[in-house]
């Protein structure tokens, strides 16, 4: 890896997703479409059930093939780049996303392997930061970029985290600050009662 190369997803990406659309397409026939083909059949006149036939498979070949269409699409759409100072994901073959997340705004990175992911080599990461895990809210928490169809994810997760300790997080800065600024105006709060207290001996002393 390299600061500032592009980086795309491995092609068994396309394949990993292939691979969900074929399990879905058999859940979704076999489930749905078979069995009210079937009843159609045997149940209704020819000419009914050839229009119930025709409703039901052709709607699902073509959104088999829009989808099986858009797999190659959205891994040719999709990048990360790694720059000195940020992560920068880009994704969407018609609606375009770009998400960018400063490395000193990092909260926690998380590595996801489901067992079909786990089975072609791939993994995800999952980068958050701090306000947007306190949105989602521990274990749940939303990812604000998202890398994912990678091989080297332990690589790439390793890298982050190098990235991320070279650079003080913007949270633990504000801490810092809101300490410093607490401890000053308790220090101020000090030497005003001091002064009090001073100036009233010295009243004391002169009128005894």
């Amino acid at each position: 890896m390299r600061i500032g190369e592009p980086l795309k997803p491995d092609r068994a990406f396309m394949k990993l997703y292939y691979a969900y659309l074929l399990i879905a397409d058999a859940i979704i026939f076999l489930g749905v479409i078979l069995p009210a083909v079937i009843s159609a059949v045997v149940f209704l006149p020819l000419d009914q059930s050839l229009t119930v036939v025709a409703s039901l498979i052709l709607p699902f070949l073509l959104a088999v093939w829009f989808i099986a269409y858009w797999i190659p699409k959205y891994y040719l759409s999709t990048s990360y780049v790694f720059a000195e100072s940020e992560i920068v994901v880009e994704k969407g073959v018609w609606w375009k996303h770009k998400s960018t997340v400063p490395y000193n705004r990092v909260t926690n990175i998380d590595v996801v392997q489901g067992p079909l992911s786990r089975r072609f080599g791939l993994g995800k990461i999952r980068v958050q930061t701090a306000g947007y895990s306190a949105a989602g809210g521990g274990a749940g928490a939303i990812a604000e970029a998202q890398i994912f169809g990678v091989k080297n994810f332990e690589e790439i997760r390793n890298f982050i985290l190098d990235m991320v300790r070279g650079v003080k997080p913007v949270a633990v800065e504000a801490a810092v600050e809101a300490e410093a600024a607490v401890a000053k105006q308790a220090a101020q709060q000090m030497l005003d009662e001091l002064r009090k207290i001073r100036d009233l001996l010295e009243h004391r002393d002169q009128s005894g």
